[in-house]
Parts: structure tokens; C-alpha cells; sequence
């Protein structure tokens, strides 16, 4: 089994962090702070991210094989219990950006508990500012851009469309090798 973090509590409070500032600034390209070498199905900072986020109470759904390397790799570190339904789901990976389901298809939270809604973690081949996606609204001053290379823009339609149900909705971090960026909720989408 390999390892996880160098030190559990440096390395998930510098991911945390990262995290944070990614979500308060939507659509920034941020480095995930630590080196980590997660089975190859993972990301360094899909992996990171679960690391931090995750433990026994944290239902958890993901694309991959429940007996691959990587499911029981996410498994031994976090101890979060792997789940098959999404709606129950207070964390899901798409490690195949190549069979992304409509992100409604998660737990999008209820009126009382907006925030109860999943987090969906994306695996992408790249991300740079310079793409055709433009994102508005909390965190962001104007407008800023975003390419995220390998995403189908039917997902991010569908994505677009979970704006009309606002607070509800699912978070977002898009994620290549050791860099991620936040689409929460709040953040709206357009694709010119």
C-alpha cells in the first residue's frame, strides 16, 4: 500500500487551506502545498484533497472499481465508507472526465441544509485561464476564464443549469497532477 501524507497534520492543514482559497476565489488556479504520491488512477490533488476531507463518518462515491488500488488506497488512509448511491454521497471523484453524469445526480443539499450537498471532485487533462468558460458571482471581482481541457461542455451545460436552483446545487474542484480549481455553487457559469 503506498503511503499517504509525510505528516498528516502539516500536510492536511496546507491542503485545507488551499481548498479554502480556491472556494472564496472561484475559477483560481491553485497548487495543492505538498507532494504526495497517490496511486496512478489519482490525481496528486484528487488524492490530497480526499486525504484531508475525508474520515469514517464521510459517505464517499466514486468511479472507480471498489477493489482497485486506489478505492482501497482512499479507503485505508480516510477510512470513509465507500458508497454506490450518489445522493447519499457527501464527497464523490470522477476519475474518467470521459463519463461524466449529469452533477444533479447528486445530493444537491435541501432548503434547511444547503450546505449537506456533495462535493464532486473532477479529474481533468489540464486547466489554464484562457478558455471559453467565463464565471461570475462570489469571489470573483468581475469575471475571470476557464479552460478545463477533457470536460465535455455537456456536463457544463449541465452544471449551468443547477444555477436555477440556487442555494441548492453541488460544489465543484477541478483538478490536473497537483493543481485545483473551485466551482461552487454560487458561481455562474456561461460557455462563449
Amino acid at each position: 500500500m503506498k503511503k499517504g501524507f509525510d505528516s498528516d497534520t502539516f500536510d492536511s492543514q496546507a491542503v485545507f487551506r488551499n481548498v479554502l482559497t480556491a472556494m472564496a476565489n472561484p475559477g483560481r488556479i491553485v497548487d495543492m502545498g505538498v507532494d504526495l504520491c497517490p496511486p496512478e488512477a489519482l490525481h496528486q490533488a484528487s488524492g490530497a484533497i480526499l486525504l484531508t476531507l475525508l474520515d469514517y463518518e464521510t459517505p464517499f462515491w466514486c468511479d472507480l472499481d471498489t477493489a482497485s488500488e486506489a478505492a482501497r488506497w482512499v479507503s485505508f488512509h480516510t477510512g470513509a465508507p465507500g458508497i454506490q448511491t450518489r445522493k447519499q454521497s457527501a464527497f464523490a471523484l470522477y476519475t474518467d472526465y470521459d463519463n461524466l453524469d449529469d452533477p444533479g445526480t447528486f445530493n444537491m443539499g435541501t432548503i434547511a441544509s444547503p450546505d449537506c450537498s456533495t462535493t464532486l471532485i473532477v479529474q481533468t487533462r489540464g486547466m489554464d485561464n484562457k478558455g471559453r468558460i467565463r464565471m461570475t458571482g462570489p469571489g470573483i471581482q468581475k469575471e475571470c476564464f476557464l479552460k478545463l481541457k477533457g470536460i465535455k461542455e455537456g456536463f457544463l451545460r449541465k452544471r449551468m443549469a443547477l444555477s436555477a436552483h440556487y442555494p441548492l446545487g453541488v460544489d465543484m474542484i477541478f483538478v490536473c497532477d497537483r493543481v485545483l480549481a473551485a466551482v461552487p455553487r454560487t458561481t455562474r457559469l456561461e460557455i462563449l
